[in-house]
């Protein structure tokens, strides 16, 4: 888990071979009964969640500034325009 969380940090080549090695690690703790089944669950969610954000970081590019629009007109409900 420590070297997949660095070598994210590091923007380092091969982080998908980190992930599999740290879920692989989590499952070993479940099955040896170190951790609970939810609990490698919930890290493995969460190590996959960063693991793919990483993924469209990197090749998304960055949009194009949207072109201004002309303001909109507000109107009053009836309700206010009775009071």
């Amino acid at each position: 888990m420590t070297k997949f969380r660095r070598g994210i940090a590091d923007g380092a080549e091969g982080v998908e071979d980190l992930a599999t090695v740290a879920i692989s690690a989590l499952d070993r703790a479940v099955s040896k009964g170190v951790l609970h089944r939810n609990n490698a669950a919930r890290r493995k969610a969460r190590l996959m969640k960063r693991l793919s954000s990483e993924q469209t970081a990197a090749v998304a590019p960055t949009p194009a500034p949207a072109p201004k629009s002309a303001p909109k007109k507000t109107t009053r409900s009836k309700t206010a325009s009775k009071r």
